[in-house]
């Protein structure tokens, strides 16, 4: 594998409790296989960061905002 790589233990944050999805859309089943062209996903591994983005350029926006940065480096994705 070429570039950056997540660890195999991400640091923990606290979670969040969910107060929008219904009994009903639990048990709806929606869940299914992907595949790259249908879902991108990229990942700011600038810092070890790890947030996840649905394009490059988002992330690059993040990086501008919340890094101070235009390194385009430690960017994981299966779109490329």
């Amino acid at each position: 594998m070429h570039g950056p790589s997540l660890p195999s233990v991400l640091k923990s944050k606290p979670a969040t409790h969910d107060t929008t999805t219904t009994p009903d859309q639990l048990t709806a089943g929606v869940a299914r296989v992907t595949s790259p062209q249908e879902t991108p996903i990229y990942i700011c591994a600038f810092q070890d960061c790890n947030r996840l983005f649905p394009s490059r350029d988002r992330v690059m926006l993040h990086r501008k905002r919340d890094h101070n940065s235009e390194e385009d480096r430690d960017i994981i994705t299966w779109n490329e």
